[in-house]
This record gives C-alpha cells, sequence and structure tokens, in this order.
C-alpha cells in the first residue's frame, strides 16, 4: 500500500499556501499524482443582491467572483510549475450547478490535504471543511495550519490512541506514512488505558511488524484537557504530525458542546492526519 494520488482542497481566501506546499512534498516524496480543487458556491453578497439589483450589477458580481477562481486556479499551476510537478497534475473547479461535494470527489484519492476552514464568512462558499470531508468522504485527511512549512515527510508523529474506531482506521490509513523511517510516540490520555492488556500486542504489535519504531506514553491529563495534553505534548516531543480519529461522536454534538477534534483544529501548530 502507498499514496499515488493526493487531493489538495483550496480551503478558503485566508489559505497561505501551506496545505499546498505540504501536498507538493508528499508528491514528490511518493512519486504522486496531485490534483488540486476548489469548490464554489455562490457568496452572501451574490445571494443578497440577486433578488434586489439590476441583471447588469449581478453579471458584475458573478464576473468578479469568477476572476477571483480564476486566480486560485492560476496560483496552483504556477507554484506546482515552480515545484517541477507540471505533467503530474491537474485541477478541478467545482461549480455550483454540478451537484457535487469535495466529499464525493474525494472518494477517488488516497488521501486529501486542505487547510482548516476560514473564520471569515465572507469567504466561506470558497473553503472546504476538513470535518466534513473526514465524516463524509471515507479517505484520511491532513489539516495543514496556515504556516507550517514542511521540510519533507514527517519524522516524528504522535498518534492519539484511544483505542476506537476511528484512530484505529487513521492508524492504517496512514501506515504508507508511518514506514518511511519515522518515530512514533503513542499517546494514550486518562484514568487508565488498554495497550498493554491486549492478547497480542494490540496497536504497538501491529507498528513493530511494520517495522515503525514506537513507544508508549501514558498522561493522566489532570488539569487539562484531552486536546490540550495532545498538542502540548506534540510540542515538546517535537512531533511534525499528528495522528487522531475524527468525532468519535456526531459532528452535531460536537458543534453544540465543542470536542476533542474541534479544540484540536483550534489550536494545532503541526498537521493533523485524522480519519472517520
Amino acid at each position: 500500500m502507498t499514496i499515488k494520488s493526493i487531493l489538495y482542497a483550496y480551503s478558503g481566501e485566508q489559505d497561505e499556501g501551506s496545505g499546498l506546499d505540504f501536498a507538493i512534498k508528499l508528491a514528490h516524496h511518493y512519486d504522486a499524482w496531485l490534483t488540486g480543487v476548489v469548490r464554489h458556491g455562490y457568496s452572501k453578497m451574490e445571494r443578497r443582491i440577486a433578488t434586489i439589483v439590476s441583471d447588469e450589477v449581478h453579471l458584475a458580481v458573478q464576473n468578479a467572483e469568477k476572476k477571483r477562481i480564476s486566480e486560485i486556479t492560476q496560483r496552483f499551476q504556477n507554484t506546482v510549475k515552480a515545484a517541477s510537478l507540471e505533467g503530474r497534475t491537474s485541477f478541478i473547479d467545482v461549480e455550483p450547478h454540478m451537484m457535487t461535494s469535495i466529499s464525493e470527489i474525494a472518494r477517488c484519492y488516497d488521501m486529501v490535504i486542505t487547510g482548516n476552514h476560514p473564520e471569515d464568512e465572507q469567504y466561506e462558499f470558497l473553503a472546504a471543511y476538513p470535518d466534513r470531508i473526514a465524516l463524509q468522504s471515507g479517505r484520511p485527511v491532513v489539516v495543514v495550519p496556515d504556516g507550517f512549512k514542511a521540510k519533507g515527510p514527517a519524522r516524528k508523529v504522535l498518534i492519539a490512541w484511544d483505542g476506537k474506531r476511528t484512530i484505529a482506521r487513521a492508524v492504517g490509513d496512514a501506515m504508507p506514512m508511518l514506514e518511511q523511517g519515522t518515530q512514533v510516540t503513542l499517546l494514550t490520555v486518562g484514568a487508565s488505558h488498554t495497550v498493554d492488556q491486549h492478547p497480542d500486542h494490540g496497536i504497538m504489535g501491529l507498528l513493530e511488524r511494520h517495522n515503525v519504531e514506537a513507544s508508549h506514553i501514558h498522561d493522566r491529563g489532570t488539569g487539562r484537557s484531552v486536546a490540550e495534553t495532545i498538542v502540548q505534548t506534540a510540542d515538546e516531543m517535537g512531533s511534525d504530525l499528528i495522528i487522531m480519529g475524527a468525532y468519535e461522536h456526531s459532528k452535531f454534538s460536537q458543534d453544540i458542546f465543542g470536542g476533542v477534534t474541534t479544540e484540536m483544529l483550534q489550536s494545532v501548530k503541526v498537521p493533523v492526519f485524522m480519519a472517520h
């Protein structure tokens, strides 16, 4: 199993290019095909003015937004050309009338790389939403924070292990990356853990059989949330990738009450590899 097809999903006007830079480095390392995608609906401005202005003004707004999409596409083409990836890339512009989502498109790629969605609602119609993609695509998603500069494939990886279905899926999906000589730390958080209680060496045995160098640490998490513990541990260990499960509970409850995934994506400084 290896990585041969990567989807980079544009994550809004605040996208600083960190996700694309990360995707390009992975594409080079794995000799993979890289596809960029932007899905644009109708902006709030266009929806507001559609019924109260002349057709001429409405057309002008539409043309301005088409120009913005063209600039995004050209930026992608220029960046991959500068990275010597020509001939191994493509770009998809998903227009509103196409009636498809990035999650549906993502099902035909090995992984999705994107940034966190923008806080500015003005640009929400241009944004990819990593939480939705992870929930709906069936593919792993790597969320790259703005300002992160990858030196190459991850070398120090922190796995936030709780023994549940989603983290098991994430570790399985990430195995091609872990097998590349990475140093892995398995972190468990809480009053107890079950890592050493599996009858056949459990997750540590799986990593060993894949020739992955791994160690286990346990943090009782006293006085800190699980997300804070994961982020601080990653900082302390110099991790350049965190692997975790996404939204073990419903996305609705996560949005209303918060949760580990939501808090992580708001505060993390290194890429997060997640699957559902």
